[in-house]
């Protein structure tokens, strides 16, 4: 007890000097603004009207581009409550049995915000769709900002933080998916759109529970992470193996619940453009991205929402995927059953356990098309077309991949150009698949022979 209430001795003078020291600001700029004769609060409202949006959640965000949010909330199979937020435009019916639905899933440490972050609307997909009377939804991971919430475990407690891409794949998007069905016709399908692990998460789902595949009409890949390279840094590729080798290693250095969960406190220490400039050194750092095809403008309004929490073991099981070289679940044991000395090569794991895959030849059976950059390290195509085309004919025909020259992972959503290399695509095709009067098959690209011909 003496220790809990020392804590919270500290914890208090801590937050009672963060407020003297916001008062101490307000009547600094009091002072400054009397001396120098300027209002320098109705100057700021002015100027700073557009780094609002900092701030601001999808549903202040939405509003601003003059459509509206509703939230719902899917309890998945094993306990976590999941926001589901859907989009429309004022004054519309709420349900359309039109057939057209899109289903939308962000990356790894990110949230619902990623797809309504564009500065300008044909770089919004969600808002291009809507004004086709699509019915759009946009998911949330479990221990992101809108879906920290379980049945029976609080947020404090490490269990709650026991996931990763395996829970996401097996509860999150089928669970979040079947809840969106129950809305409409059971003929009607589902196109889903993913970015990054927002891919990862459908590739996983499909291979665990096939029947998934009969829910949807189309899978749109943007920059789909399944087997990344080794990161661009030596000394983050070291970090990367060892945690791959050692399940403990991260956890010895950021606990075992969520991962970065200080971000938001650095953006308001820094401001939007010190922030700016760490984000932007950091991919160079970690990924060796430039990000020359993303203009500062929209580097302002995408950063400061682009980190969301998720869990350590999240982190870790990307680390064990990179270093295996292969598509698999989480790999619990570590060093675990194995004596100290047969542990210190990896041959003598290998031969004792192998990881659990996740079997993605034989159960994919559904329309795919994927767009990537080659600029960008956490995708490699090449491994992603073996294993989507590998003994699985039903897919041969099924592929389509379009590559974006110079593009990197970023590119897919907020580059200058998106639209004209990704958006506008994506939206031919899912026109197509509601319109009998325009093919299919159409100009984007064509499946020849099972071979992909690239635009």
């Amino acid at each position: 007890m003496a220790g809990t209430e020392g804590t919270s001795l500290i914890v208090t003078f801590v937050n009672i000097c963060i407020l003297l020291l916001k008062i101490q600001s307000f009547f600094l700029s009091q002072l400054i603004s009397r001396f120098l004769g300027i209002d320098i609060t109705i100057k700021s409202s002015e100027t700073n009207l557009k780094d609002r949006s900092h701030n601001q959640d999808i549903l202040e965000l939405v509003k601003s581009k003059g459509y509206i949010v509703r939230e719902f909330v899917v309890t998945t199979k094993d306990g976590y409550l999941l926001v589901l937020h859907k989009i429309e435009r004022p004054g519309r019916s709420q349900y359309l049995h039109n057939g057209k639905i899109a289903y939308f899933h962000h990356g790894l440490l990110t949230n619902s915000e990623l797809f309504v972050l564009g500065t300008k609307k044909e770089k919004n997909l969600p808002f291009l769709l809507l004004d086709l009377d699509y019915e759009v939804w946009l998911g949330n991971n479990r221990g992101n900002k809108y879906s920290r919430k379980h049945l029976n475990l609080s947020v404090c407690d490490v269990k709650f933080w026991d996931f990763s891409l395996d829970e996401y794949a097996y509860y999150d998007i089928p669970d979040s998916l079947s809840f969106i069905r129950s809305f409409y016709r059971p003929e009607d399908k589902i196109t889903y759109i993913g970015f990054s692990q927002g891919c990862s998460q459908l590739f996983a789902s499909l291979s665990l529970k096939p029947e998934v595949n009969n829910y949807l009409n189309l899978f749109v890949g943007l920059s789909p992470a399944l087997i990344p390279k080794d990161l661009n840094h030596p000394v983050f590729k070291i970090i990367s193996n060892q945690a791959a080798k050692d399940n403990a290693f991260l956890y010895s250095l950021f606990g075992r619940r969520a991962i970065m969960p200080s971000v938001s406190f650095w953006f308001e220490v820094l401001g939007v453009d010190m922030y700016k400039k760490v984000v932007d050194k950091s991919l160079v750092y970690l990924f060796g991205w430039s990000g020359k095809n993303i203009d500062d403008e929209q580097k302002s309004l995408g950063y400061p929402h682009m980190f969301s929490n998720s869990s350590v073991k999240s982190i870790t099981h990307w680390f064990q995927i990179i270093s295996s070289k292969r598509f698999q679940m989480f790999d619990e044991t570590g060093t675990l059953g194995l004596t100290r000395l047969s542990g210190v090569f990896d041959a003598s794991k290998s031969k004792s356990h192998r990881v659990t895959p996740f079997p993605i030849a034989h159960h994919l059976n559904t329309r795919m098309l994927l767009f990537y950059g080659d600029q960008d390290i956490l995708v490699s195509i090449d491994r992603a077309q073996q294993l989507i085309l590998d003994h699985n004919e039903k897919m041969q025909n099924k592929l389509e991949v379009v590559l974006c020259k110079g593009y990197e992972h970023m590119d897919t959503l907020w580059g200058n150009n998106v639209y004209e290399d990704v958006f506008s695509k994506v939206v031919n095709r899912m026109e197509s698949l509601h319109n009998k009067k325009v093919p299919f098959t159409d100009d984007l690209i064509t499946p020849i022979n099972g071979s992909l011909k690239k635009l």
